[in-house]
């Protein structure tokens, strides 16, 4: 059997993990001198009450060495394979620590570490993928060639409620925070070639949502549509995509689904999309 580890970033449902027998491995969060695992999706209320009070930016951590070679020696003992997905390699040291992990458990050859060079429910799509994938026999490589094909045709992105947070987080100035807020500018943020950046800045949130919702593609596998914070804008954000996805007649899964303190400390709150793509 193929065992999936997957670090809590991807942001997995608890009960969807554990009917398909994934293994969440969490990151650490470090905020107001206390110290916890991030969680799953619906236990992220009492951390979001506070942090869009104080605007403290919370600190995070990779996982052990140690513990992600206790998950591998488990699985290889229990006869399995390993496939590893974790959040992208330039936010944190996540995929270096499985890559360490992984010389150091009892048998390399059958651990498999993947950089998703993205976070998030992006992650989680390539796990729903992988469980079908498993269920139809497939091996690790062609389920690594699948991902590898449909990596450009994947994304998330955010429209953060405001630039205070990312001045704060010190993502931006702050002068150009308050040149941003004074014009009403709302950054698109997304992942290029690993990395966290600026796509468009649209002028207000209704346009913003609107560009956002405009690049969605026509052939995609599923479609997340996802919040930090429970941010007021994420039922706009819903009833605009499916007057959209209705306009265009496209027939496509819809998940909505919520983004953690960890990543929370690198946009604030927000709204976004995710997707997965299909084989080009």
């Amino acid at each position: 059997m193929i065992k999936i580890i997957v670090d809590s970033t991807a942001y997995l449902d608890r009960k969807y993990a554990k009917e398909h027998d994934i293994t969440v491995i969490p990151l650490k969060v470090l905020y107001r001198e206390h110290e916890f695992e991030e969680g799953a999706p619906g236990e992220f209320d009492e951390f979001f009450e506070d942090f869009t009070k104080t605007k403290i930016f919370p600190k995070t951590s990779q996982p052990s060495v140690e513990l992600f070679v206790e998950k591998f020696n488990n699985a290889i003992k229990n006869g399995d394979e390993v496939i590893v997905f974790t959040i992208s390699s330039s936010l944190s040291g996540t995929y270096n620590a499985a890559c360490l992990a992984k010389e150091s458990c009892i048998d390399p050859s059958r651990v498999t570490v993947y950089d998703s060079k993205n976070a998030c429910q992006t992650i989680a799509g390539y796990v729903m993928d992988t469980v079908e994938m498993i269920d139809e026999g497939k091996s690790i490589k062609e389920i690594i060639d699948h991902i590898e094909k449909i990596q450009n045709t994947s994304k998330v992105a955010f429209i953060p409620d405001s630039l205070e947070y990312l001045a704060k987080g010190g993502r931006i100035g702050k002068v150009t925070a308050t040149l941003g807020t004074i014009l009403q500018l709302k950054p698109i943020l997304g992942f290029k070639n690993g990395t966290l950046g600026c796509e468009k800045k649209s002028l207000g949130m209704q346009r913003a949502i609107n560009d956002l919702i405009g690049s969605i593609p026509e052939k995609i596998k599923r479609l997340f549509i996802i919040h930090v914070a429970n941010t007021k804008f994420f039922e706009l954000l819903k009833q605009k995509v499916n007057e959209f996805l209705n306009k265009r007649n496209q027939k496509v899964e819809i998940l909505e689904s919520e983004v953690g303190p960890v990543v929370a400390s690198h946009v604030g709150p927000a709204v976004g999309l995710s997707w997965t793509g299909l084989e080009a």
